[in-house]
């Protein structure tokens, strides 16, 4: 009888231990079953619509690569075409001046046989007023131009002449046989002067040369008039 009790209880010993060991394992394979599952459940993905597609808007600091740089320019206001400059304005010379002589000339010597010391009338006169000056559009003794020298020479002499070397030669009379007090024109009725004979004239020329005796051929001669 006493053998019988202890192999029972033996017998529950062991039931229960392997009781209390299955357990265990089956325990221990139910939360590794849990752990595999769970971490699936936990980072699952919702769902999206098809078609749709989403991406997260780029930081502010990122690159901007692919993209034209582009750099702002104000508009240029549109500037005048520019004008060609205007010729300068040059006023005419009054009537009342003529053109100076711009060469000068060889004096002449005054020995011959139409002049003498007691000579008078135009030539005389003109004679009288050699060396005297001269000065562009003058018209008085010694700063007179060349038809303000014909112009006082014939007043003296009672004959009034017009005031400008061309308005003098239209007054007077083309003559192809020169007598001394004659006019001669040269240049283009630009200078005017009065025949002494001989082929010689005396006319006030330039400021440096004054009023002098010269050749009618020192510059381009044109003609003699007479009144």
């Amino acid at each position: 009888m006493s053998l019988f009790k202890q192999n029972t209880a033996r017998h529950r010993a062991e039931s229960t231990s392997r009781a209390v060991r299955n357990t265990t394992i089956a325990a221990a394979a139910g939360a590794a079953m849990i752990g595999s599952i769970a971490p699936a459940q936990a980072y699952a993905q919702a769902p999206v619509e098809s078609g749709a597609a989403y991406s997260a808007p780029a930081p502010a600091s990122a690159s901007l690569a692919g993209y034209t740089s582009y750099t702002y320019q104000a508009p240029v206001a549109a500037q005048p075409a520019a004008q060609p400059a205007a010729p300068a304005y040059e006023a005419p010379a009054p009537a009342a001046q003529q053109t100076a002589a711009t060469s000068s000339v060889t004096p002449q010597s005054t020995a011959i046989t139409e002049i003498s010391p007691a000579a008078g009338g135009i030539v005389g006169t003109a004679m009288s007023a050699q060396g005297a000056g001269y000065v562009y559009g003058g018209t008085s003794y010694g700063a007179w131009d060349c038809s303000g020298f014909t112009g006082w020479v014939y007043a003296q002499n009672g004959i009034d002449l017009p005031r400008t070397s061309f308005q003098q030669i239209a007054a007077a009379t083309p003559t192809t046989n020169p007598q001394p007090g004659d006019l001669v024109s040269q240049n283009g009725g630009n200078h005017i002067g009065i025949y002494i004979g001989g082929g010689k004239m005396i006319s006030a020329l330039n400021p440096t040369q004054g009023t002098f005796v010269h050749s009618v051929n020192a510059m381009q001669l044109d003609g003699y008039y007479t009144f």
